[in-house]
Protein backbone atom coordinates (compact mmCIF):
# COMPACT_ATOMS: atom_id res chain seq x y z
CA UNK A 1 0.00 0.00 0.00
CA UNK A 2 1.29 3.42 -0.94
CA UNK A 3 1.86 6.08 1.68
CA UNK A 4 -0.74 8.70 0.81
CA UNK A 5 1.35 11.63 1.96
CA UNK A 6 2.99 11.39 -1.47
CA UNK A 7 -0.28 11.96 -3.35
CA UNK A 8 0.97 15.44 -4.19
CA UNK A 9 4.58 16.51 -4.53
CA UNK A 10 5.29 20.21 -4.84
CA UNK A 11 8.50 21.54 -6.37
CA UNK A 12 9.57 25.05 -7.36
CA UNK A 13 7.55 25.08 -10.60
CA UNK A 14 5.48 21.91 -10.53
CA UNK A 15 2.76 20.04 -8.74
CA UNK A 16 3.28 16.32 -9.27
CA UNK A 17 -0.04 14.74 -8.41
CA UNK A 18 -2.48 11.95 -9.06
CA UNK A 19 -4.42 12.01 -12.33
CA UNK A 20 -7.96 13.39 -12.44
CA UNK A 21 -10.71 12.91 -15.00
CA UNK A 22 -10.66 16.66 -15.74
CA UNK A 23 -7.07 16.24 -17.03
CA UNK A 24 -8.34 14.62 -20.23
CA UNK A 25 -7.78 17.47 -22.70
CA UNK A 26 -4.30 18.33 -21.40
CA UNK A 27 -2.96 14.77 -21.28
CA UNK A 28 -4.44 13.90 -24.67
CA UNK A 29 -3.28 17.06 -26.45
CA UNK A 30 0.12 17.36 -24.77
CA UNK A 31 1.19 13.71 -24.51
CA UNK A 32 -0.99 10.79 -25.50
CA UNK A 33 -1.70 11.93 -29.08
CA UNK A 34 1.95 12.79 -29.85
CA UNK A 35 3.60 10.24 -32.17
CA UNK A 36 7.10 11.68 -31.62
CA UNK A 37 6.90 11.33 -27.87
CA UNK A 38 5.50 7.80 -28.03
CA UNK A 39 8.42 6.75 -30.24
CA UNK A 40 10.72 7.00 -27.20
CA UNK A 41 8.30 5.32 -24.80
CA UNK A 42 6.73 1.88 -24.40
CA UNK A 43 3.12 3.04 -24.93
CA UNK A 44 1.21 3.76 -28.10
CA UNK A 45 -0.67 6.93 -28.94
CA UNK A 46 -4.35 7.38 -28.26
CA UNK A 47 -6.07 7.71 -31.63
CA UNK A 48 -8.94 9.88 -30.40
CA UNK A 49 -10.38 11.57 -27.33
CA UNK A 50 -12.69 8.63 -26.55
CA UNK A 51 -9.75 6.23 -26.43
CA UNK A 52 -7.87 8.74 -24.26
CA UNK A 53 -10.83 8.97 -21.87
CA UNK A 54 -10.80 5.20 -21.33
CA UNK A 55 -7.04 5.32 -20.84
CA UNK A 56 -7.38 8.13 -18.32
CA UNK A 57 -9.98 6.19 -16.34
CA UNK A 58 -7.53 3.25 -16.12
CA UNK A 59 -4.74 5.64 -15.17
CA UNK A 60 -6.73 7.25 -12.35
CA UNK A 61 -7.49 3.79 -10.94
CA UNK A 62 -3.86 2.62 -11.29
CA UNK A 63 -2.40 5.72 -9.67
CA UNK A 64 -4.47 5.27 -6.51
CA UNK A 65 -2.03 2.64 -5.21
CA UNK A 66 1.20 3.48 -6.94
CA UNK A 67 3.95 6.07 -7.03
CA UNK A 68 2.64 7.24 -10.39
CA UNK A 69 1.72 10.84 -11.16
CA UNK A 70 0.76 13.50 -13.65
CA UNK A 71 3.11 16.47 -13.85
CA UNK A 72 1.39 19.86 -13.80
CA UNK A 73 2.57 23.43 -13.97
CA UNK A 74 2.18 25.07 -10.57
CA UNK A 75 1.01 28.40 -11.97
CA UNK A 76 -1.60 27.16 -14.48
CA UNK A 77 -2.41 23.56 -13.51
CA UNK A 78 -1.78 22.38 -17.07
CA UNK A 79 -0.78 18.70 -17.31
CA UNK A 80 2.57 18.61 -19.09
CA UNK A 81 3.62 15.02 -18.46
CA UNK A 82 3.66 11.97 -16.27
CA UNK A 83 6.19 10.03 -14.22
CA UNK A 84 6.43 7.23 -11.72
CA UNK A 85 8.66 4.90 -9.76
CA UNK A 86 8.26 1.61 -7.93
CA UNK A 87 10.13 -0.67 -5.60
CA UNK A 88 11.94 -3.38 -7.56
CA UNK A 89 10.26 -6.74 -7.05
CA UNK A 90 12.22 -8.98 -4.66
CA UNK A 91 14.79 -6.22 -3.98
CA UNK A 92 13.85 -4.36 -0.83
CA UNK A 93 14.77 -0.68 -0.72
CA UNK A 94 15.74 -0.53 -4.42
CA UNK A 95 13.50 1.59 -6.61
CA UNK A 96 13.26 2.11 -10.35
CA UNK A 97 11.52 4.61 -12.55
CA UNK A 98 8.82 3.39 -14.86
CA UNK A 99 8.44 6.29 -17.15
CA UNK A 100 9.07 9.99 -17.29
CA UNK A 101 7.47 11.93 -20.08
CA UNK A 102 7.32 15.67 -20.70
CA UNK A 103 5.27 17.31 -23.49
CA UNK A 104 7.40 18.46 -26.43
CA UNK A 105 6.66 22.15 -25.92
CA UNK A 106 7.99 21.88 -22.34
CA UNK A 107 11.11 19.82 -23.02
CA UNK A 108 14.49 21.41 -22.44
CA UNK A 109 13.25 23.60 -19.59
CA UNK A 110 14.49 21.44 -16.71
CA UNK A 111 11.13 19.92 -15.74
CA UNK A 112 12.32 16.30 -16.07
CA UNK A 113 15.28 17.10 -13.83
CA UNK A 114 12.96 18.76 -11.30
CA UNK A 115 10.74 15.65 -11.19
CA UNK A 116 13.71 13.29 -10.88
CA UNK A 117 15.15 15.36 -8.03
CA UNK A 118 11.81 15.18 -6.21
CA UNK A 119 11.67 11.40 -6.65
CA UNK A 120 15.26 10.97 -5.45
CA UNK A 121 14.46 13.01 -2.35
CA UNK A 122 11.42 10.85 -1.58
CA UNK A 123 13.22 7.57 -2.26
CA UNK A 124 16.31 8.33 -0.17
CA UNK A 125 14.96 10.65 2.52
CA UNK A 126 11.37 9.46 3.05
CA UNK A 127 11.34 5.80 1.95
CA UNK A 128 14.93 5.09 3.07
CA UNK A 129 15.73 3.55 -0.30
CA UNK A 130 19.25 2.35 -1.03
CA UNK A 131 19.30 2.72 -4.83
CA UNK A 132 17.30 4.41 -7.58
CA UNK A 133 17.52 3.01 -11.11
CA UNK A 134 16.65 5.22 -14.07
CA UNK A 135 16.06 3.71 -17.51
CA UNK A 136 15.67 5.11 -21.01
CA UNK A 137 16.00 4.02 -24.61
CA UNK A 138 19.67 4.29 -25.47
CA UNK A 139 18.75 6.62 -28.34
CA UNK A 140 16.97 9.07 -26.02
CA UNK A 141 19.79 11.50 -25.30
CA UNK A 142 17.51 14.04 -23.58
CA UNK A 143 16.44 11.50 -20.98
CA UNK A 144 19.95 10.14 -20.56
CA UNK A 145 21.25 13.66 -19.92
CA UNK A 146 18.67 14.20 -17.16
CA UNK A 147 20.02 11.38 -15.01
CA UNK A 148 23.69 11.90 -15.87
CA UNK A 149 23.34 15.57 -14.93
CA UNK A 150 22.16 14.47 -11.49
CA UNK A 151 25.11 12.18 -10.84
CA UNK A 152 23.65 8.83 -11.91
CA UNK A 153 26.14 6.27 -13.25
CA UNK A 154 25.73 3.71 -16.03
CA UNK A 155 24.58 0.31 -14.77
CA UNK A 156 23.71 -1.92 -17.74
CA UNK A 157 21.70 -2.28 -20.94
CA UNK A 158 19.03 -4.71 -22.00
CA UNK A 159 17.12 -5.37 -25.16
CA UNK A 160 13.36 -5.09 -24.88
CA UNK A 161 10.53 -5.61 -27.30
CA UNK A 162 7.78 -3.03 -27.24
CA UNK A 163 4.51 -4.95 -26.98
CA UNK A 164 2.24 -2.94 -29.26
CA UNK A 165 4.51 -2.98 -32.33
CA UNK A 166 7.14 -5.68 -31.55
CA UNK A 167 9.90 -3.16 -32.17
CA UNK A 168 13.23 -3.91 -30.45
CA UNK A 169 15.00 -1.30 -28.37
CA UNK A 170 18.04 -1.15 -26.17
CA UNK A 171 17.29 0.32 -22.76
CA UNK A 172 20.16 1.75 -20.74
CA UNK A 173 19.90 1.73 -16.96
CA UNK A 174 21.62 4.23 -14.70
CA UNK A 175 21.77 4.21 -10.91
CA UNK A 176 22.18 6.52 -7.98
CA UNK A 177 22.91 4.94 -4.60
CA UNK A 178 22.02 6.60 -1.33
CA UNK A 179 25.72 6.73 -0.43
CA UNK A 180 26.48 8.56 -3.69
CA UNK A 181 23.60 10.92 -2.98
CA UNK A 182 24.79 11.62 0.58
CA UNK A 183 28.45 12.04 -0.41
CA UNK A 184 27.93 14.36 -3.34
CA UNK A 185 24.80 16.15 -2.15
CA UNK A 186 24.04 16.85 -5.80
CA UNK A 187 20.36 17.14 -5.10
CA UNK A 188 19.14 19.53 -2.46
Amino acid sequence: MINHKFDEIITDRLIIRKARIEDLDDIYNNIWSDEDISSTMLWKVSKNIEEAKERLERTVYFQKNSYSYFITLKDTGEVIGFAGFREVENKKDIYEDYGLCIAKKYQGLGFAKEVTKAFVDIIFNKLNGKRYIYGCFNTNDKSKNVCLGLGFKYLDSEEIIREHDNKKFMVDHYYLDKEMFNNKRLIK
